[in-house]
């Protein structure tokens, strides 16, 4: 449901799968991000996604991370607001690491991670040094999301593309509505 508004969404979790929601808080002209992905592997998981969320609850952290997810969230509307890239990739990162922390401790642990997802984690406070204001987000998967502003997306994908261990980039923004068409999208 979050893809189904358009802009920057705010997913309302409901007490099942009918009554959980999206909204858009802010359109998708409010702040120029951009979401350079970074490919490092294109095989299927073994454990899927929503087995991967089946094994949630067996995780002796799930809930800690529910009860800090207000705190959480908080902080990423007002980093969303401010346009703070900041406050938003610091809650970000940590999210993403509590989401994966998670899936290792589950019953079976799942570690998606591959060694170049590591690899590019660690990259992106190096680049904040060196003036590049990226930080990573992950799915549940090996694949890295790199959030920054339009202006370093360029800079983000091409020290993507200097690292062997990424077979592809992809750069997006925040976009519209889903909408219904007749015209394919991946027509060469």
């Amino acid at each position: 449901c979050r893809s189904i508004p358009s802009g920057f969404t705010l997913w309302h979790a409901g007490h099942d799968h009918a009554s959980s929601f999206a909204e858009t808080i802010a359109p998708p002209e409010h702040w120029d991000l951009r979401d350079v992905t970074a490919v490092v592997s294109a095989a299927h998981k073994a454990v899927s996604s929503a087995q991967g969320h089946g094994l949630a609850d067996t995780s002796p952290f799930l809930a800690a991370r529910l009860d800090d997810l207000p705190r959480r969230t908080g902080r990423v509307l007002a980093a969303l607001a401010a346009r703070d890239i900041e406050a938003l990739g610091e809650e970000l990162e940590a999210e993403a690491i509590a989401l994966h922390v998670l899936a290792m401790t589950s019953r079976p642990p799942l570690l998606y991670w591959e060694p170049a997802t590591l690899e590019i984690m660690q990259l992106c406070p190096q680049w904040r040094s060196e003036g590049i204001a990226v930080y990573f987000t992950l799915d549940a998967g090996p694949n890295v999301h790199l959030i920054c502003e339009a202006g370093q997306a360029a800079a983000v994908a091409q020290r993507l593309g200097e690292l062997p261990s990424v077979q592809a980039t992809y750069v997006n923004g925040p976009a519209g509505a889903a909408r219904l068409t007749t015209e394919h999208l991946f027509v060469p």
